[in-house]
């Protein structure tokens, strides 16, 4: 079915919540079908408006600056996402080549995320990271969500991910929106998240532990992040023999091990279990298979 504006039934429209990206106390609030989409972004406390259109919102904290001098250095990871080249290839051969890991695929990856997701349906998400918006897709298509908050830091990502999503006639146009923002520093409001995906992301973040810091900020008591990654090299000898520990002075010849210069950052289980619990995030819960890892954690409740 098709969604062009005119056959659209009568129903209505998500409202997004934003905060400013700077101060993280002025609400942004805007509606896809709205003229405010493209003027309410404007935070009276910190004197900025940031940058939007018709198809998406720029929340990174120099969104819309007028910078001739400054500019910003970027972690290596980082920069490698924003390349126009590594945008269009994502889809076409890059993402399908995580089979390497373990990684069973898009469709059962989806299906896992979904299960885990369970306790966030009829909610708004956010695909973090959410690169060519691959899952994004999936979850606006799945019927399940009030809205889809398609997120990533590269421009050329999101640029990527409007064209699939706008070549798709099955997505109505008012259930997403397209977000570029810093995992570092989410624009939305303490506690307004119940649920977040992360896709083959934690790895390629440049300070996870901000990053962890800042989703559960965000998640609502009892919200969901549901994320998947890389596991070092260690890791099928470990679920092999179920002793992780036993094989651990191998990491030290991961390529991605502490000190080295990769662009990632592979995991252990339980460095991923201690830093999801030191920042609030409880009931951990994960599939692993060879050195793919999908876990999901939830946002403490508020004591009575």
């Amino acid at each position: 079915m098709r969604y062009p504006p005119t056959e659209l039934e009568p129903i209505a429209d998500p409202e997004y919540t934003f905060a400013c990206p700077i101060c993280l106390t002025t609400e942004l609030k805007v509606q896809k079908a709205s003229a405010r989409f493209s003027q309410g972004l404007h935070c009276s406390r910190c004197d900025r408006s940031f940058t939007a259109n018709e198809t998406s919102v720029d929340l990174t904290p120099t969104s819309g600056a007028d910078m001739r001098v400054y500019k910003q250095k970027f972690w290596g990871g980082t920069q490698l996402f924003r390349s126009p080249l590594v945008s269009f290839v994502y889809e076409r051969g890059w993402r399908q080549g995580f089979s390497w890991g373990g990684f069973p695929g898009e469709a059962r990856e989806f299906d896992m995320a979904m299960d885990y997701l369970q306790g966030a349906y009829g909610e708004t998400i956010v695909d973090m990271s959410c690169g060519s918006g691959l899952f994004s897709r999936r979850f606006a298509r799945s019927g399940k969500f009030n809205a889809v908050i398609a997120a990533d830091f590269s421009e050329s990502m999101l640029g990527q991910a409007r064209t699939y999503f706008e070549a798709d006639n099955t997505i109505d146009p008012r259930k997403y929106i397209l977000l570029r923002a810093d995992v570092g520093r989410l624009p939305f409001p303490t506690s307004s998240i119940a649920g977040m995906h992360a896709g083959a992301a934690i790895h390629c973040w440049p300070n996870p532990t901000a990053a962890v810091a800042e989703i559960s900020r965000v998640l609502k008591p009892g919200g969901i992040l549901v994320a998947s990654t890389f596991l070092k090299a260690s890791a099928p000898l470990g679920q092999l023999f179920d002793n992780d520990d036993l094989f651990r002075p191998l990491n030290a010849l991961d390529p991605t091990s502490a000190g080295s210069s990769s662009n990632y950052q592979w995991w252990e289980e339980q460095e991923l279990r201690e830093l999801m619990a030191t920042m609030g995030l409880r009931n951990f819960q994960r599939h692993r298979s060879n050195r793919f890892i999908m876990f999901s954690v939830q946002k403490a409740l508020q004591a009575s």
